[in-house]
C-alpha cells in the first residue's frame, strides 16, 4: 500500500464498450463496471482554464489514481465514473510518471472528470 492510499476512496468506473452495425443500425454494447481507488479533489480556477473553452463552465473534479482510465479520444468513448451519486466522464489526463526508485515519488495519473450530459 502506497502512502497516498489513505486519501483514496473506492469508486466504480464504467468502461464504455464500442458497438457495431447490425442490419444497418448502430447497436451500442453495454458498459463494464470496474473498481478503482482515487482521491477526489475540486478543480481550481487555474485548472479550469487548462480545459477546452467549451468545457470550462461544467462541474469538474480532479482525480488522483494509479489506475489508467480511458479518456475522450476520437472514435473512442471515455470511461464514466460515479462521484457523489452523479455520473461524470473522463476528459483529460496528466500522467505523473516519476522515477520512483530515485525520487521516492509514487507514480500516478491526474484525471479530470466532468459532469456527464447525455445528448438526446
Amino acid at each position: 500500500m502506497t502512502p497516498f492510499e489513505i486519501f483514496r476512496v473506492p469508486l466504480t468506473i464504467f468502461r464504455q464498450n464500442t458497438g457495431s452495425y447490425i442490419n444497418g443500425f448502430w447497436v451500442q454494447v453495454g458498459e463494464i463496471p470496474l473498481q478503482i481507488t482515487a482521491s477526489i479533489q475540486p478543480t481550481s480556477g487555474e485548472e479550469m482554464l487548462s480545459l477546452p473553452e467549451a468545457r470550462r463552465n461544467k462541474k469538474t473534479y480532479a482525480l488522483f489514481t494509479s489506475t489508467k482510465i480511458n479518456l475522450l479520444l476520437p472514435l473512442k468513448n471515455p470511461d464514466q465514473i460515479n462521484i457523489f451519486g452523479e455520473r461524470y466522464e473522463i476528459i483529460q489526463v496528466e500522467p505523473w510518471q516519476n522515477n520512483a526508485v530515485i525520487f521516492g515519488i509514487v507514480n500516478h495519473y491526474k484525471f479530470y472528470a466532468q459532469k456527464f450530459e447525455a445528448i438526446n
